[in-house]
Protein backbone atom coordinates (compact mmCIF):
# COMPACT_ATOMS: atom_id res chain seq x y z
CA UNK A 1 0.00 0.00 0.00
CA UNK A 2 1.27 3.44 -0.94
CA UNK A 3 -0.29 6.01 1.37
CA UNK A 4 -1.57 5.30 4.88
CA UNK A 5 -4.04 8.12 5.39
CA UNK A 6 -7.68 7.71 6.36
CA UNK A 7 -8.80 6.54 2.90
CA UNK A 8 -6.34 3.64 3.05
CA UNK A 9 -8.36 2.10 5.89
CA UNK A 10 -11.21 1.32 3.49
CA UNK A 11 -8.78 -0.42 1.16
CA UNK A 12 -7.56 -2.64 3.98
CA UNK A 13 -11.11 -3.63 4.93
CA UNK A 14 -12.02 -4.22 1.28
CA UNK A 15 -9.03 -6.41 0.58
CA UNK A 16 -9.57 -8.33 3.81
CA UNK A 17 -13.25 -8.90 2.94
CA UNK A 18 -12.30 -10.23 -0.49
CA UNK A 19 -9.94 -12.77 1.08
CA UNK A 20 -7.68 -12.55 -1.97
CA UNK A 21 -4.85 -10.28 -0.85
CA UNK A 22 -2.00 -10.29 1.64
CA UNK A 23 -0.73 -6.84 2.59
CA UNK A 24 3.04 -7.26 2.76
CA UNK A 25 4.39 -3.69 2.73
CA UNK A 26 3.42 -0.09 3.42
CA UNK A 27 4.83 3.15 2.05
CA UNK A 28 4.13 6.35 3.97
CA UNK A 29 6.42 9.39 4.31
CA UNK A 30 4.70 10.72 7.44
CA UNK A 31 5.63 8.88 10.67
CA UNK A 32 2.56 10.39 12.34
CA UNK A 33 0.21 9.09 9.64
CA UNK A 34 1.84 5.68 9.76
CA UNK A 35 1.47 5.53 13.54
CA UNK A 36 -2.24 6.45 13.35
CA UNK A 37 -2.75 3.88 10.59
CA UNK A 38 -1.18 1.08 12.62
CA UNK A 39 -3.24 2.12 15.65
CA UNK A 40 -6.46 1.81 13.61
CA UNK A 41 -5.34 -1.51 12.13
CA UNK A 42 -3.23 -3.36 14.71
CA UNK A 43 -3.13 -6.49 12.53
CA UNK A 44 -0.78 -4.57 10.24
CA UNK A 45 1.54 -3.64 13.09
CA UNK A 46 4.30 -5.99 11.92
CA UNK A 47 4.04 -5.20 8.21
CA UNK A 48 7.25 -3.48 7.08
CA UNK A 49 6.93 0.19 6.22
CA UNK A 50 9.00 2.42 3.94
CA UNK A 51 9.22 6.15 3.48
CA UNK A 52 8.61 6.04 -0.29
CA UNK A 53 7.04 3.87 -2.97
CA UNK A 54 10.34 3.40 -4.80
CA UNK A 55 12.05 2.24 -1.60
CA UNK A 56 9.27 -0.28 -1.07
CA UNK A 57 9.37 -1.47 -4.69
CA UNK A 58 13.10 -2.16 -4.41
CA UNK A 59 12.88 -3.97 -1.09
CA UNK A 60 9.78 -6.18 -1.36
CA UNK A 61 8.57 -8.74 -3.90
CA UNK A 62 5.06 -7.57 -4.84
CA UNK A 63 2.27 -8.57 -7.22
CA UNK A 64 0.19 -5.43 -6.94
CA UNK A 65 -0.05 -2.04 -5.27
CA UNK A 66 -2.78 0.30 -4.09
CA UNK A 67 -2.11 4.02 -4.49
CA UNK A 68 -3.86 6.16 -1.86
CA UNK A 69 -1.90 9.41 -1.98
CA UNK A 70 -2.68 13.06 -2.76
CA UNK A 71 -3.92 13.35 -6.34
CA UNK A 72 -0.92 14.94 -8.05
CA UNK A 73 1.32 12.12 -6.77
CA UNK A 74 -0.67 9.37 -8.49
CA UNK A 75 0.97 9.58 -11.90
CA UNK A 76 4.64 9.00 -11.01
CA UNK A 77 3.81 6.23 -8.52
CA UNK A 78 1.47 4.40 -10.90
CA UNK A 79 3.97 4.67 -13.76
CA UNK A 80 6.74 3.34 -11.52
CA UNK A 81 4.56 0.38 -10.56
CA UNK A 82 3.65 -0.37 -14.17
CA UNK A 83 7.32 -0.35 -15.19
CA UNK A 84 7.90 -3.03 -12.54
CA UNK A 85 5.06 -5.17 -13.89
CA UNK A 86 2.77 -4.52 -10.91
CA UNK A 87 -1.01 -4.36 -11.03
CA UNK A 88 -2.47 -1.14 -9.61
CA UNK A 89 -5.63 -0.02 -7.84
CA UNK A 90 -5.48 3.77 -7.80
CA UNK A 91 -7.70 6.13 -5.87
CA UNK A 92 -9.64 8.69 -7.88
CA UNK A 93 -8.86 10.71 -9.85
CA UNK A 94 -6.40 8.61 -11.80
CA UNK A 95 -4.43 11.75 -12.59
CA UNK A 96 -4.95 15.51 -12.66
CA UNK A 97 -3.75 15.90 -16.25
CA UNK A 98 -5.12 14.26 -19.37
CA UNK A 99 -1.70 13.59 -20.84
CA UNK A 100 -0.72 11.70 -17.69
CA UNK A 101 -3.91 9.63 -17.72
CA UNK A 102 -3.34 8.69 -21.35
CA UNK A 103 0.27 7.78 -20.59
CA UNK A 104 -0.86 5.41 -17.83
CA UNK A 105 -3.50 3.80 -20.05
CA UNK A 106 -0.98 3.18 -22.83
CA UNK A 107 1.72 1.92 -20.46
CA UNK A 108 -0.67 -0.48 -18.68
CA UNK A 109 -1.79 -1.98 -21.97
CA UNK A 110 1.77 -2.36 -23.20
CA UNK A 111 2.89 -3.98 -19.94
CA UNK A 112 -0.14 -6.27 -19.69
CA UNK A 113 -0.99 -5.19 -16.15
CA UNK A 114 -4.37 -4.31 -14.66
CA UNK A 115 -4.71 -0.68 -13.61
CA UNK A 116 -8.08 -0.02 -11.99
CA UNK A 117 -9.40 3.36 -10.87
CA UNK A 118 -11.31 3.23 -7.59
CA UNK A 119 -14.65 4.57 -8.79
CA UNK A 120 -16.81 2.69 -6.29
CA UNK A 121 -20.16 3.65 -7.76
CA UNK A 122 -19.50 1.40 -10.74
CA UNK A 123 -19.97 -1.44 -8.24
CA UNK A 124 -22.98 0.07 -6.46
CA UNK A 125 -26.13 -1.99 -7.20
CA UNK A 126 -28.37 1.07 -7.67
CA UNK A 127 -26.05 2.64 -10.23
CA UNK A 128 -25.65 -0.72 -11.96
CA UNK A 129 -29.46 -0.96 -12.11
CA UNK A 130 -29.68 2.46 -13.77
CA UNK A 131 -26.98 1.64 -16.29
CA UNK A 132 -28.69 -1.63 -17.21
CA UNK A 133 -32.04 0.12 -17.75
CA UNK A 134 -30.40 2.68 -20.02
CA UNK A 135 -28.33 0.13 -21.95
CA UNK A 136 -31.28 -2.25 -22.41
CA UNK A 137 -33.36 0.44 -24.10
CA UNK A 138 -36.12 0.27 -21.50
CA UNK A 139 -35.76 4.00 -20.92
CA UNK A 140 -36.22 4.62 -24.63
CA UNK A 141 -34.14 7.29 -26.36
CA UNK A 142 -31.92 9.00 -23.80
CA UNK A 143 -32.72 12.72 -23.56
CA UNK A 144 -31.29 14.33 -20.41
CA UNK A 145 -29.33 13.45 -17.29
CA UNK A 146 -28.73 15.57 -14.20
CA UNK A 147 -26.18 14.51 -11.58
CA UNK A 148 -25.76 16.47 -8.35
CA UNK A 149 -23.55 15.91 -5.35
CA UNK A 150 -22.90 18.08 -2.34
CA UNK A 151 -20.69 17.84 0.70
CA UNK A 152 -19.53 19.96 3.63
CA UNK A 153 -16.24 19.76 1.77
CA UNK A 154 -14.79 23.24 2.12
CA UNK A 155 -15.15 23.20 5.89
CA UNK A 156 -14.12 19.57 6.29
CA UNK A 157 -10.93 19.85 4.24
CA UNK A 158 -9.73 23.26 5.43
CA UNK A 159 -6.03 23.25 6.22
CA UNK A 160 -5.42 19.87 4.53
CA UNK A 161 -3.67 18.87 1.31
CA UNK A 162 -7.05 18.70 -0.43
CA UNK A 163 -7.11 22.51 -0.61
CA UNK A 164 -3.48 22.77 -1.68
CA UNK A 165 -3.51 22.86 -5.51
CA UNK A 166 0.06 21.51 -5.67
CA UNK A 167 -1.13 18.26 -4.08
CA UNK A 168 -4.83 18.10 -4.89
CA UNK A 169 -4.76 19.38 -8.46
CA UNK A 170 -8.14 20.97 -7.82
CA UNK A 171 -10.99 21.20 -5.35
CA UNK A 172 -14.33 19.47 -4.77
CA UNK A 173 -14.70 18.62 -8.48
CA UNK A 174 -11.32 16.89 -8.57
CA UNK A 175 -12.01 15.12 -5.27
CA UNK A 176 -15.48 13.82 -4.29
CA UNK A 177 -17.00 15.27 -7.45
CA UNK A 178 -14.78 13.02 -9.56
CA UNK A 179 -16.98 10.05 -8.61
CA UNK A 180 -20.08 11.77 -9.98
CA UNK A 181 -18.28 12.98 -13.10
CA UNK A 182 -17.47 9.33 -13.74
CA UNK A 183 -21.12 8.38 -13.21
CA UNK A 184 -22.31 11.02 -15.66
CA UNK A 185 -19.98 9.61 -18.30
CA UNK A 186 -20.60 5.96 -17.39
CA UNK A 187 -24.39 6.19 -17.48
CA UNK A 188 -24.56 8.09 -20.77
CA UNK A 189 -21.69 6.13 -22.35
CA UNK A 190 -21.28 8.49 -25.32
CA UNK A 191 -18.51 10.89 -26.33
CA UNK A 192 -18.64 14.41 -24.92
CA UNK A 193 -18.95 17.08 -27.60
CA UNK A 194 -18.97 20.31 -25.62
CA UNK A 195 -18.85 21.70 -22.09
CA UNK A 196 -19.98 25.02 -20.62
CA UNK A 197 -19.26 25.61 -16.96
CA UNK A 198 -19.19 27.99 -14.00
CA UNK A 199 -16.84 27.56 -11.04
CA UNK A 200 -16.83 29.39 -7.70
CA UNK A 201 -13.85 29.08 -5.35
CA UNK A 202 -15.74 30.69 -2.46
CA UNK A 203 -12.55 32.27 -1.16
CA UNK A 204 -10.60 29.01 -1.30
CA UNK A 205 -7.47 28.37 -3.38
CA UNK A 206 -9.40 25.60 -5.20
CA UNK A 207 -12.83 25.16 -6.74
CA UNK A 208 -15.72 24.65 -4.31
CA UNK A 209 -18.94 24.89 -6.35
CA UNK A 210 -19.23 23.84 -9.99
CA UNK A 211 -22.09 23.80 -12.50
CA UNK A 212 -21.46 22.27 -15.91
CA UNK A 213 -23.66 21.68 -18.93
CA UNK A 214 -22.40 18.81 -21.06
CA UNK A 215 -23.54 17.97 -24.58
CA UNK A 216 -23.00 14.37 -25.62
CA UNK A 217 -22.94 12.83 -29.07
CA UNK A 218 -26.47 12.25 -30.31
CA UNK A 219 -27.78 15.37 -28.63
CA UNK A 220 -28.06 14.07 -25.06
CA UNK A 221 -27.92 16.92 -22.55
CA UNK A 222 -26.15 16.47 -19.22
CA UNK A 223 -25.88 18.59 -16.12
CA UNK A 224 -23.22 18.09 -13.44
CA UNK A 225 -23.54 20.12 -10.24
CA UNK A 226 -20.94 19.86 -7.48
CA UNK A 227 -21.56 21.72 -4.22
CA UNK A 228 -18.60 21.97 -1.88
CA UNK A 229 -20.04 24.30 0.75
CA UNK A 230 -23.14 22.24 1.52
CA UNK A 231 -24.75 22.88 4.91
CA UNK A 232 -25.15 19.14 5.63
CA UNK A 233 -22.82 16.15 5.38
CA UNK A 234 -23.72 14.84 1.92
CA UNK A 235 -26.32 14.81 -0.83
CA UNK A 236 -26.42 12.89 -4.10
CA UNK A 237 -29.13 12.77 -6.74
CA UNK A 238 -29.40 11.49 -10.29
CA UNK A 239 -32.31 12.04 -12.70
CA UNK A 240 -32.23 10.37 -16.12
CA UNK A 241 -34.99 11.12 -18.63
CA UNK A 242 -35.69 9.05 -21.72
CA UNK A 243 -38.45 9.00 -24.30
CA UNK A 244 -40.12 6.06 -22.53
CA UNK A 245 -39.24 6.45 -18.88
CA UNK A 246 -37.54 8.16 -15.97
CA UNK A 247 -34.87 7.03 -13.50
CA UNK A 248 -34.41 8.77 -10.15
CA UNK A 249 -31.75 8.11 -7.52
CA UNK A 250 -31.20 9.71 -4.14
CA UNK A 251 -29.16 8.85 -1.07
CA UNK A 252 -30.47 8.96 2.48
CA UNK A 253 -28.83 12.02 4.13
CA UNK A 254 -28.67 10.12 7.42
CA UNK A 255 -26.76 7.24 5.81
CA UNK A 256 -24.94 8.96 2.94
CA UNK A 257 -22.45 6.21 2.15
CA UNK A 258 -24.99 3.43 1.68
CA UNK A 259 -26.71 2.51 -1.56
CA UNK A 260 -29.44 5.04 -2.25
CA UNK A 261 -33.07 4.67 -3.31
CA UNK A 262 -33.65 4.21 -7.02
CA UNK A 263 -36.98 4.27 -8.87
CA UNK A 264 -37.89 3.53 -12.48
CA UNK A 265 -41.02 5.16 -13.89
CA UNK A 266 -42.55 3.91 -17.12
CA UNK A 267 -46.05 3.58 -18.59
CA UNK A 268 -47.56 5.41 -15.60
CA UNK A 269 -46.05 2.87 -13.23
CA UNK A 270 -43.27 3.36 -10.70
CA UNK A 271 -40.99 0.47 -9.90
CA UNK A 272 -38.70 0.56 -6.88
CA UNK A 273 -36.57 -2.58 -6.95
CA UNK A 274 -36.43 -4.26 -3.56
CA UNK A 275 -33.60 -6.66 -4.31
CA UNK A 276 -30.93 -4.86 -6.27
CA UNK A 277 -28.43 -7.27 -7.74
CA UNK A 278 -25.11 -7.00 -5.99
CA UNK A 279 -22.01 -7.17 -8.12
CA UNK A 280 -18.42 -7.61 -6.99
CA UNK A 281 -16.73 -5.03 -4.81
CA UNK A 282 -13.92 -3.05 -6.41
CA UNK A 283 -11.33 -5.20 -4.64
CA UNK A 284 -13.01 -8.44 -5.71
CA UNK A 285 -13.26 -7.16 -9.28
CA UNK A 286 -9.61 -6.10 -9.23
CA UNK A 287 -8.54 -9.58 -8.13
CA UNK A 288 -10.74 -11.18 -10.81
CA UNK A 289 -9.24 -8.95 -13.50
CA UNK A 290 -5.69 -9.68 -12.34
CA UNK A 291 -6.39 -13.42 -12.61
CA UNK A 292 -8.02 -13.02 -16.00
CA UNK A 293 -11.35 -14.18 -14.59
CA UNK A 294 -13.24 -10.98 -15.33
CA UNK A 295 -13.00 -7.62 -17.13
CA UNK A 296 -11.47 -4.50 -15.68
CA UNK A 297 -14.68 -2.74 -14.64
CA UNK A 298 -13.01 0.62 -13.97
CA UNK A 299 -10.12 0.82 -16.46
CA UNK A 300 -7.65 3.66 -17.09
CA UNK A 301 -9.86 4.84 -19.98
CA UNK A 302 -12.39 5.90 -17.32
CA UNK A 303 -9.67 8.02 -15.73
CA UNK A 304 -8.85 9.55 -19.11
CA UNK A 305 -12.48 10.51 -19.77
CA UNK A 306 -12.93 12.06 -16.33
CA UNK A 307 -9.66 13.98 -16.72
CA UNK A 308 -10.82 15.31 -20.10
CA UNK A 309 -14.19 16.40 -18.72
CA UNK A 310 -12.65 17.96 -15.62
CA UNK A 311 -10.11 19.90 -17.64
CA UNK A 312 -12.81 21.09 -20.05
CA UNK A 313 -14.90 22.32 -17.10
CA UNK A 314 -11.98 24.24 -15.63
CA UNK A 315 -11.08 25.72 -18.99
CA UNK A 316 -14.66 26.75 -19.80
CA UNK A 317 -15.02 28.47 -16.43
CA UNK A 318 -11.64 30.15 -16.75
CA UNK A 319 -12.24 31.45 -20.29
CA UNK A 320 -15.96 32.10 -19.96
CA UNK A 321 -16.89 30.18 -23.08
CA UNK A 322 -18.06 26.81 -24.31
CA UNK A 323 -15.28 24.29 -24.92
CA UNK A 324 -15.71 21.80 -27.75
CA UNK A 325 -13.92 18.52 -27.13
CA UNK A 326 -14.31 17.27 -30.68
CA UNK A 327 -12.36 20.24 -32.11
CA UNK A 328 -10.20 21.52 -29.23
CA UNK A 329 -7.52 18.85 -29.26
CA UNK A 330 -5.53 20.68 -26.60
CA UNK A 331 -8.51 21.13 -24.28
CA UNK A 332 -7.02 19.10 -21.49
CA UNK A 333 -3.28 19.42 -21.39
CA UNK A 334 -3.81 20.22 -17.74
CA UNK A 335 -6.60 21.09 -15.35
Amino acid sequence: MVGCGSAATGHVYGMAASGQFDIVALAEPSPESLERFRARLPLLGDVPAFSSADEMFQAVDLDAVTVVTPHTLHHPIVMSAIKRGLHVLCEKPLTCEVAHAKEIAEAAEAAGVVVMVRYQRRFDPAYRFMREKIASGELGELRTIAVTCGQRWQRGTAGTWRQDPALSGGGMLMDSGSHLADMLLWLVDRPVESVSALVDQCGSPVDINTSATVRFAGGVHGQLTVIGDLAITWMETVVVSGSDGLLRYEVDPQHPWRTGRVTFSRDNQIVEPLRLQRGPSEHEAWADAIRGEGPNLSPPSAGVRVAELTAAIYRSAREGQTVRLDTDADVALSA
